[in-house]
């Protein structure tokens, strides 16, 4: 009895497992730490398909020795914010679309710091 019950819930398990493996996963919202500048780093946003957005922030707080970049959709992009030293600023737009989003962070002249960045739809 204690077997058939076990193998079971194995079961369920697993496949409740590959379900939500091969699912996508989205995200409004993501938070990351930049402490390494020898490359760049991008984030994406997903927007959720029944959700309202109206808005996209970015916010961005630390320290770097030098000139950092950030841009959307595409490093061919001119850079939103070109910053550098000690910052805490908080760039925003309005965002109505179900897009993806796409964040590039670039250290362009930083070669250290340490860095917040968050970004929510």
């Amino acid at each position: 009895m204690i077997i058939k019950n076990t193998k079971k819930i194995t079961t369920s398990l697993l496949c409740s497992f590959v379900i939500f493996a091969c699912s996508k996963a989205r995200k409004d919202s993501v938070e990351i730490r930049v402490t390494d500048f020898t490359n760049d780093v991008i984030v994406e946003l997903e927007p959720y398909e029944n959700r309202t957005y109206a808005m996209m922030n970015i916010w961005i707080e630390g320290t770097v020795n030098d000139t950092i970049l950030i841009k959307m959709n595409s490093a061919d992009n001119q850079p939103i914010l070109k910053l550098s030293g000690e910052i805490k600023e908080r760039w925003y737009a309005d965002y109505y679309g179900s897009q993806e989003q796409i964040i590039i962070f670039e250290p362009y002249r930083a070669t250290k710091g340490d860095l917040k960045i968050k970004a929510k739809l």
